[in-house]
């Protein structure tokens, strides 16, 4: 506990400051399953510092002073002002409810129902705005990807990895839902038929994120293979490793048909590990669009991948921070 609170005495002095219009620079936290990551941003989306650790995920309390130590080395990376930091914006996995204000994190041991603002605002003595990473990272794309340079109001941001979520964005504002499980599209149903896994994982998430590539290709090679060792050989030519990637990629064009076809967005942006493989996955994701959605939305959406790669995180949550202080 000591340790906990000298860590606390150290980012105050760091940190001072309050959430006014004129926000300039903020501090962007990703909490992630594997890895957190900070940086600090001004409200033209430059980022002075990128700071990244791996996720301890060994209770709240670990992850929490794992999270203290980035923002406070990524304040220093940046080489600025003491005091310059006006907020902070934190993307979490899982659900923030945002009338409780509690974060459900269910990759992370002990992650129900935290009270993270509160926890980091009592440390850092900064305002705290906290969102899913979904959310976040899709406020990203509408401020400097994709979305910004054509100014689309409505984007969907689906990140394909280890899970599946989607950041929600129509006419300009996001969609959270009534407990802020809105955008949990790992549960959306491509298969009538029940499994155990879809208990735990989700239907679209147990066909069509990372672990389902290295399964299929268990399959076939009766041996244990990353996606990414599955894409290295479709890519120099391997006919089983490009069936596996169609057969994903397919299984995620179900899931985006749905989506287009419900939400009629202007661009979906595809992001995480599995979105990095290209067009051997994008090309039947969208053969599966053209087939399944809605003849309208099909034809008007644009399907691409991030631009902005593994920064999203914190470009997001800082991001949410200037937004919210703008609010306030």
């Amino acid at each position: 506990m000591a340790t906990e609170l000298r860590r606390a005495v150290a980012l105050e002095r760091a940190f001072s400051g309050t959430c006014t219009m004129s926000t300039d620079l903020v501090l962007g936290l990703d909490l992630g399953g594997t890895k957190i990551a900070a940086g600090v941003v001004n409200s033209q989306g430059a980022l002075f510092s990128s700071v990244r650790v791996p996720t301890p995920a060994q209770g709240v309390k670990k992850d929490l002073a794992a999270l203290f130590d980035t923002a406070h080395a990524a304040v220093s990376a940046a080489k600025i002002a003491r005091g310059s930091i006006r907020a902070v914006g934190v993307g979490v996995p899982g659900a923030f409810d945002p009338h409780a204000e509690t974060v459900w994190a269910p990759n992370l041991p002990g992650w129900s129902k935290v009270r993270l603002r509160h926890l980091l605002e009592g440390a850092l003595r900064l305002p705290v705005f906290v969102e899913s990473d979904r959310n976040v990272q899709a406020l990203a794309e509408a401020w400097l990807g994709l979305g910004a340079q054509n100014e689309v109001r409505n984007l969907v941001f689906l990140t394909v990895g280890t899970g599946i979520g989607a950041g929600l964005i129509s006419e300009g504002r996001l969609i959270r839902g009534a407990h802020g499980v809105a955008g949990a599209a790992g549960w959306m149903v491509i298969d009538r038929r029940w499994k155990p896994e879809y208990r735990r994982l989700g239907c679209f998430e147990a066909l069509a994120a990372g672990p389902a590539v290295a399964k299929l290709a268990k399959l076939l090679w009766k041996q244990n293979r990353t996606a990414e060792v599955v894409a290295a050989a479709a890519r120099a030519g391997d006919k089983d490793a490009r069936r596996v990637l169609e057969e994903v990629g397919t299984n995620l064009g179900l899931g985006v048909a749905n989506i287009v076809s419900l939400l009629n967005p202007e661009v979906v942006v595809l992001g995480g590990g599995l979105a990095s493989i290209g067009n051997l996955l994008l090309a039947p994701l969208r053969k599966a669009v053209r087939q399944w959605g809605q003849p309208l939305a099909r034809r008007q959406v644009r399907i691409v991948i991030s631009r902005l790669g593994e920064e999203a995180g914190i470009l997001g949550a800082a991001r949410y921070a200037l937004l919210r202080c703008a609010e306030e």
